[in-house]
């Protein structure tokens, strides 16, 4: 309920990368690194691009949480950015937050072959665009186009095979990394929005609103 979707854009952004041979790069940064879905696709890429560097970053509050994953390569804060190495780099964002992939740019210069967007969990910056950020244009992530990539390549049944085996390794790999915490009503689902936009959800509950 919690991993399922976020799993496959995961999975399906691992299958993009690894179809363009990651760009020529060696390491992978996942923004936001404690997301669900970066989390999906970190453990895609441990099994099946296991020669790609998996580089977490995060809020300082979620280090913690994000290297027990166990998960990722190394991890670092955001305020620590200029402590990656710069070796020929993939970006994956899903903070949404230009300052934060500006500064990214900015470090890696050259050696960032690829910038791609997925979705926002830094919802208020989102807005401010990333017209001004230097190095390749940050190119936004559409899963549904990739799935009919993968289907036409494999088959459906094979994509399905694929998926499947992924999904069983990452639950092998973080399946108890979060606990279900389940809520009810509207004020429940309005009180939990608000902390998820201010940052303050733990990252180790999943939240299930019931009626």
């Amino acid at each position: 309920m919690i991993f399922g979707p976020l799993f496959k854009t995961g999975f399906l952004i691992e299958y993009f990368m690894r179809s363009e041979s990651w760009f020529g790069a060696r390491q992978a940064i996942l923004t936001s690194a404690s997301s669900k879905t970066a989390m999906g696709l970190a453990s895609v890429a441990r099994h099946r691009s296991p020669d790609i560097r998996r580089i977490g970053l995060t809020s300082a509050g979620n280090v913690g949480f994000v290297e027990d994953s166990g998960l990722y390569d190394e991890v670092f804060a955001y305020d620590d950015i200029t402590r990656i190495a710069g070796e020929p780099s993939v970006s994956v964002d899903f903070a949404g937050n230009p300052g934060l992939l500006k500064s990214l740019h900015e470090h890696l210069g050259s050696a960032l072959a690829y910038s791609c967007l997925v979705g926002a969990t830094h919802i208020e910056q989102r807005k401010g665009g990333t017209g001004d950020i230097p190095g390749p244009t940050p190119t936004l992530f559409f899963a549904p186009d990739h799935a009919v990539a993968l289907f036409k390549q494999v088959g459906p049944e094979e994509a399905g095979r694929q998926m499947a085996e992924s999904w069983r390794g990452f639950l092998a790999d973080a399946g108890d990394s979060v606990t279900i915490e389940r809520k009810q009503g509207l004020a429940a689902a309005r009180d939990v929005f608000a902390h998820m936009v201010a940052g303050r959800v733990d990252p180790a509950k999943g939240i299930v609103i019931e009626p």
